[in-house]
């Protein structure tokens, strides 16, 4: 029997009815109410038109509705695409038209936004609103379900059927549309589920981003299938994630460095018990040493750390470092999960010698079916049969993976390249920094000059001689920052994932 998502929850919610499946910022469910408050939605998806292969825009931030309608879609083979609730009008426009939506199902919180929408997007001709009284021009979420049926509708989905139109970080570039399907997840879940030893039933994890994102919804995904609890919150606030960390005992948790350190500042203020995390996920950066061991120590005292590499095209995770992992080198995000084949190669696809650096490219059951409507982006992402990340990585003699940079944000200087990260690594060690960014700007002389993007530690007295005095002897001069630049933030993607160095080079770019 072929497995999809939809199937894989219900498969839980049969062996667990009565554990809670799920918890919001107000709310908690069973597996038992989740699967009937599910089945509802899906049969009343045919009152609304609204049948295998449709395309559905969900903006709504984490909850227990949200959650339902991507399940219920999910069960019925129509295609999610989670819309960035914090994003602007004319950028939730432009994903919803791009990929084709005839419907959107939102939080009234954002019924603003989704009016403007059905204003400029004739296409939506179904609009469904939860979480408070749906305005006129939408249907009423709870009132649909209510006339529903709880009862399990026919199977009508196969694995091979899309299942997600998820937008990529758009760090480079304006975000495109992968398309995932239900194989492509479910293989990416058996891979965790197996190396990381999590999700299991008896897991509970409080995940800091919203479902719009790959890792979280993956994650949410994962723990149905694993018949675990999922708690997701509308807002991530340090010091109420320790807090429903500590009452709610969970054992697992996934985020980047700049979570970690709002996290770490938190618990600094108010010490919490945080004793039942049992595994910690460190993605999208790399963890200084100390900065990990005060983690280690001070916030997730019985956790083991875990590290990954991950991208939304790859449904989404790539590699894992695993804690009795033993790479030559700091910063490794490891080896390729049991499913994934991962290769470093020059221009020509070829591969390079050992520990030097190329494209890492990927092939595999979880990479993405490509990008919706872009036949030319595709073919050229997967030419070869292998996903082509984008991202400079490097082995070392053991095979443990290191990424380097992304592959356009190499900078090259007289005819020099330039790993940005590797400047960056070397500018966080310095006490007075908090963030950093550096970039490439157009130089007349070199083609381009390193420029380092700086922001400085709360109160902290910093200027250029002391970041070129930091640079003399841990940098080669080609390697160090030309220029210097100070900035009160860095911009990043939602939750602080990846810097968006293209706003950065618009910033700077006549300086």
């Amino acid at each position: 029997m072929e497995m999809t998502l939809g199937e894989a929850f219900e498969r839980s919610a049969r062996k667990f009815p009565g554990k809670v499946a799920c918890i919001d910022d107000q709310a908690r469910a069973t597996y038992a109410q989740m699967s009937a408050a599910v089945n509802r939605w899906s049969n009343a998806l045919d009152g609304l038109g609204l049948g295998k292969g449709s395309h559905v825009a969900t903006l709504s931030d984490n909850c227990l509705s949200l959650m339902q309608v991507i399940l219920g879609n999910l069960k019925r083979g129509l295609v999610s695409v989670p819309l960035d609730s914090r994003g602007t009008v004319d950028d939730v426009c432009r994903m919803a038209k791009i990929t084709d939506c005839t419907a959107l199902v939102f939080d009234v919180h954002y019924q603003g936004l989704a009016e403007e929408m059905r204003d400029r997007l004739p296409a939506l001709k179904t609009l469904v609103a939860f979480g408070g009284a749906a305005p006129a021009f939408a249907r009423d979420y709870e009132a649909l379900k209510k006339n529903a049926s709880e009862g399990e509708s026919p199977q009508v989905v196969s694995e091979d059927d899309e299942s997600f139109i998820l937008f990529t970080g758009g760090t480079t570039g304006r975000p495109k549309g992968a398309v995932l399907t239900h194989k492509s997840i479910l293989w990416n879940i058996i891979s965790v589920t197996t190396e990381n030893h999590s999700p299991a039933p008896e897991e509970r994890i409080f995940y800091p981003m919203q479902m719009y994102h790959v890792a979280s919804l993956s994650r949410f995904l994962a723990f149905m299938y694993a018949g675990g609890t999922f708690i997701g919150s509308k807002t991530f606030e340090p010091d109420h994630f320790l807090d429903v960390v500590e009452r709610e005992r969970t054992t697992f948790v996934v985020g980047n460095p700049t979570i970690y350190r709002m996290l770490l500042e938190a618990i600094k203020r108010k010490p919490r018990d945080t004793s039942s995390m049992r595994r910690w996920l460190n993605t999208h950066g790399i963890l200084d040493p100390a900065e990990r061991k005060e983690i280690e120590t001070r916030l997730w005292p019985n956790g083991a750390c875990y590290s990954s590499y991950a991208l939304t095209e790859a449904s989404p995770a790539v590699t894992v470092l695993k804690p009795w992992d033993q790479p030559e080198e700091p910063g490794s995000v490891g080896r390729g999960y049991m499913c994934t084949e991962v290769r470093v190669v020059d221009a020509l696809d070829q591969e390079p010698p050992p520990g030097e650096p190329g494209e890492i490219i990927v092939r595999g059951p979880s990479v993405f079916k490509g990008y919706y409507n872009a036949p030319q982006e595709t073919e050229a992402t997967l030419r070869g049969g292998w996903l082509h990340t984008g991202d400079l990585g490097r082995f070392d003699a053991k095979g443990y993976l290191y990424v380097v940079d992304r592959l356009k944000d190499m900078i090259k200087t007289g005819g020099l390249n330039v790993y940005s990260r590797e400047v960056e690594e070397v500018l966080l060690q310095h006490p007075l920094v908090r963030d950093v960014a550096v970039i490439g700007l157009p130089h007349p002389r070199w083609g381009e000059a390193v420029c380092a993007v700086v922001m400085a530690q709360p109160g902290a007295l910093l200027d250029e001689g002391i970041i070129q005095a930091h640079c003399q002897e841990r940098l080669a001069g080609y390697k160090k920052p030309a220029m210097i630049r100070f900035v009160d933030a860095l911009p990043k993607t939602t939750f602080g994932g990846k810097v968006l160095k293209r706003e950065l080079r618009e910033m700077f770019k006549d300086s």
